[in-house]
């Protein structure tokens, strides 16, 4: 600009000269007549000096000129780029997060909301995986024309991710069913049959649905809940939008606590190991205990498994934490009777770990814990995710004079065929048949059944859930041997284990191992 301005006064005052030289020649040739002579040759000279400053500046005038225009050019071409998705032509993040704000500023001089629907499509990785990268952008580019053809000219569409996607637009509060109507549209323009490169590509998507009132919303925050919506969908495999409501957040933050709660426990040993007895069900003699995981917390107590587990497994810390409760409970457990077995589980997520039957060997060997006193229990239906993989760990596991429990029986998938080719010592019946043996024929049928099957097989049954005495004697009636459950305690610490079983040998008045007594101290 410097440039531009300097060279138009030059150019201006070249002309100011010029107009003044010819004045003044002019006015020379007046005074003098025809007669020239010295001044007139100097003042041709100037006029012509003149002439041509005047038309070096209006080059560069015009040079400069030419170069503020591609640069102002440029510069717009590079805003555009950088608010563009350069696969769909759509709005990318940053192009999405402007626009949306423009257009909240307009709803909100007409007292409208401001809606964002968050749309995941689901199977395009497979897409990518299966037809190539060149389909994949392809699809892309007929996604984005089916959302655009569905949608009002007036929302704003963006791809944010490699398969994410938002619309925003202004909403009558009074016509959310409007709103409701436009994403299922798009989840049913999303949906269909694209027809790529002679090849029929489908896939499937989620969407999720969030309002706030224009005048006062930020863009960051609505897309937030809108992707916490469809996350709620894509969870609960719904194939209808899902609209976000305040649960969801909280939800959402109470997850986060957990999981950061989570990563600070296992740094500072709150995760412990509690024990629950597995008694013989004819003599009531202790046989083993299950270790269970528990989550001291310091402000809020004992937490149960079932909060904790599936976030570890979430975000992949279930194997750290495995391996520290059994750790823990082996510690303990070494010193007790060489006759007590320990039962230990093992996640579907571990048993994708290639390494798991090395990792339980190696803690075997640190502690100090014969191998034979360790049961692993798996469950049924975490077999199928790789049956082949399983197949290597359960066999590795038995090598080391592991024992191997089928944990959940009769809940999964399992065959006959699996009690065959793989090598367990123990089936446990799953608690839910239990609690309905009384009212359920064919809950006790079904039990009936399992332990005549393993009978044949020579493969004793355990049976979980039995917390009252009818259940006790319905179940030792039904041919189990070995179960566990409340009606002989509740889990316990190891400490209370230990002065159960010290306790154990105390005979009551008919000579047989005072069974109320170690139900009293296992809190029963």
């Amino acid at each position: 600009m410097r440039r531009h301005a300097l060279t138009l006064a030059i150019l201006i005052g070249a002309v100011a000269l010029l107009i003044w030289n010819g004045t003044t020649f002019f006015s020379q040739m007046m005074s003098a007549g025809a007669d020239l002579g010295r001044e007139a040759k100097i003042a041709s000279i100037a006029l012509t000096l003149n002439v041509a400053l005047i038309l070096f500046g209006w080059r560069q005038y015009v040079d400069l000129q030419h170069e503020a225009e591609l640069r102002a050019d440029g510069e717009r071409r590079a805003a555009v780029l950088a608010s563009t998705d350069a696969h769909t032509g759509l709005l990318n993040r940053k192009g999405f997060a402007d626009r949306a704000a423009a257009l909240a500023q307009r709803a909100s001089l007409a007292g409208h909301q401001l809606a964002i629907i968050s749309i995941q499509i689901n199977r395009f990785k497979a897409v990518n995986d299966r037809h190539g990268y060149e389909v994949g952008d392809s699809l892309l580019r007929s996604l984005a024309a089916a959302m655009a053809e569905a949608l009002d000219p007036e929302v704003e569409i963006a791809r944010l991710s490699g398969d994410e996607f938002a619309v925003a637009m202004a909403l009558d509060p009074d016509k959310t069913d409007e709103l409701e109507r436009s994403a299922e549209a798009v989840l049913h323009a999303v949906t269909a049959a694209f027809s790529i490169d002679e090849r029929l590509i489908q896939v499937g998507a989620f969407a999720g649905i969030a309002t706030a009132p224009a005048s006062d919303v930020r863009i960051p925050d609505l897309l937030r809940r809108a992707d916490i919506a469809m996350e709620h969908a894509k969870s609960g495999r719904a194939a209808r939008p899902v609209w976000f409501d305040g649960g969801m957040e909280r939800e959402l933050i109470a997850h986060s606590e957990i999981e950061q709660g989570i990563r600070y426990g296992l740094d500072h040993d709150q995760f412990v190991p509690f024990f629950e007895p597995q008694m013989d069900l004819e003599t009531g003699e202790i046989i083993g205990f299950e270790v269970l995981a528990r989550w001291v917390h310091p402000l809020s107590g004992i937490i149960q498994p079932d909060t904790f587990i599936p976030v570890a497994e979430e975000i992949g810390l279930i194997g750290r934490l495995s391996e520290h409760v059994i750790a823990s409970a082996l510690a303990q457990a070494v010193e007790w009777d060489p006759a007590i077995k320990i039962s230990v589980n093992i996640s579907p997520v571990q048993l994708t770990d290639a390494w798991l039957a090395q990792r339980i060997v190696r803690l075997l060997t640190e502690i100090g814990f014969p191998a034979e006193r360790l049961v692993v229990e798996i469950t049924e239906s975490s077999l199928f995710a790789d049956i082949d993989l399983a197949r290597s760990i359960v066999t590795s596991l038995k090598n080391q004079g592991i024992r191997l429990a089928l944990d959940d029986f009769g809940t999964g998938f399992s065959s006959l065929s699996h009690l065959r080719s793989l090598p367990f010592d123990v089936i446990k019946i799953d608690r839910s048949f239990v609690a309905n043996i009384h009212s359920n024929k064919e809950s006790s049928a079904i039990i009936r059944a399992v332990t005549t099957l393993a009978g044949a097989l020579e493969v004793p049954v355990y049976v979980e859930g039995i917390e009252t005495e009818a259940s006790h004697a319905a179940v030792l009636g039904l041919g189990c041997m070995v179960g566990q459950g409340w009606y002989f305690g509740k889990p316990m610490t190891g400490d209370q284990a230990t002065q159960l079983l010290a306790r154990r040998t105390q005979p009551d008045v008919h000579g047989q191992p005072d069974v109320e007594t170690q139900r009293k101290i296992a809190g029963g």
